[in-house]
């Protein structure tokens, strides 16, 4: 491996996260069965955002959790630059939102619950999650510990599950219950920066320490993020063979997990998992084992696919609507694959804008 740390894995599979974005959106699979639609857009698919969440977790959170007044700072900025991309892809899909009769009766609880919690727009929560889960650790870390933090951070991931893919099992549990009723008054998912995202970040900032003993170079993990400062890591990561094992051993666990709750009709959501986060870990692990170049290209293009696709979504149905396009509609695979690719075609447009302005001014 190069003696910096290597991040032509984590850029690749950032395209790939982003295409399980789209998936989960579009259920691609449903021409061919239901179970093979779930196993792929709900089991598979739900480590695209968990991954988002590890990439900005090892290259931001270290800065932010440093002891010292400059913490604050650095966490200030994050949110600030976070903030701004929300807000440019809330303006975006206001009009949308307004055709799609999102914003219907609204009360100022239901606006600060759609910002705070479930996005304006139904892809955009992830925004929000970070910057909930980003402060929520640098709260935490001025009072705990790396191992108090760590078991917070697993415990509000539990607590999670049970509005989520355990929900139906706690009618075995009423006063879990009646909690998590009493949440669903503030948020619709369990899915958001309180349960689901300060795992996962503090898992990519984890596994970035065991990575390197040279110098570790941060990088942006989305656009408008700086780099974070270098570190000296020891490195403890293991082997590809071990995490690949974890990986296929933790994939058939949680297959296993999903379809049986499934079953049980236990699914409130099937965002989150027991184990999702060894396979998460595993996952990662790999991708980080990976000696490839890096790919910046890649990182603003899986970024704008994220942000596209649900635009590109309701305009492949529209189409669709012409009589030589129906197939579009009727057959879900094709209608998947026509939204990737007009979602890349559109990425790779506008992140060649400038280059290509640049050429014309010459």
């Amino acid at each position: 491996m190069n003696k910096e740390t290597n991040t032509g894995g984590l850029d690749r599979f950032r395209l790939a996260a982003a295409l399980l974005v789209a998936a989960i959106h579009t259920s691609p699979l449903t021409c061919v069965s239901p179970e093979a639609d779930f196993f792929f857009t709900r089991v598979l698919a739900r480590a695209a955002v968990p991954f988002f969440l590890m990439v900005t977790g090892q290259f931001v959170l270290p800065r932010v959790l440093e002891p010292g007044a400059r913490s604050g700072r650095r966490l200030l900025r994050y949110l600030v630059r976070t903030g701004l991309l929300y807000l440019g892809c809330i303006l975006l899909y206001l009009p949308l939102g307004i055709y799609a009769g999102h914003y219907q009766a609204l009360t100022p609880g239901k606006i600060l619950r759609l910002l705070l919690w479930d996005g304006t727009f139904y892809h955009l929560w992830y925004f929000p999650a970070c910057m909930l889960g980003m402060t929520l650790l640098w709260l935490l870390s001025r009072r705990l510990g790396p191992r108090a933090l760590a078991a917070a951070c697993g415990a509000l991931y539990l607590l999670g599950l049970s509005g989520d893919s355990y929900y139906g099992l706690t009618e075995y549990l009423p006063p879990l219950r009646s909690l998590c009723d009493l949440g669903f008054q503030l948020w619709s998912h369990t899915r958001n920066g309180l349960f689901l995202a300060p795992v996962f970040l503090l898992l990519g900032a984890h596994m970035g320490n065991l990575v390197h003993p040279q110098s570790s170079p941060g990088r942006p993990s989305c656009p408008g993020e700086k780099a974070g400062p270098a570190q000296t890591l020891p490195r403890t990561l293991p082997g590809k063979a071990a995490l690949g094992a974890g990986l296929v051993l933790g994939l058939l666990g949680m297959t296993g997990e999903a379809f049986l709750l499934r079953h049980l009709d236990s699914l409130r959501h099937d965002s989150m998992y027991l184990l999702l986060i060894p396979v998460m870990y595993c996952l990662y692990g790999l991708l980080l084992r990976v000696d490839c170049p890096a790919c910046p290209r890649l990182r603003k293009i899986s970024t704008l696919v994220y942000i596209l696709h649900p635009a590109v979504i309701v305009a492949v149905r529209i189409c669709a609507r012409l009589p030589h396009l129906l197939p579009l509609m009727e057959h879900s695979l094709l209608h998947y694959l026509a939204v990737c690719l007009l979602s890349l075609a559109g990425a790779w447009l506008l992140t060649s804008l400038p280059e290509i302005r640049r050429k014309r001014s010459l």
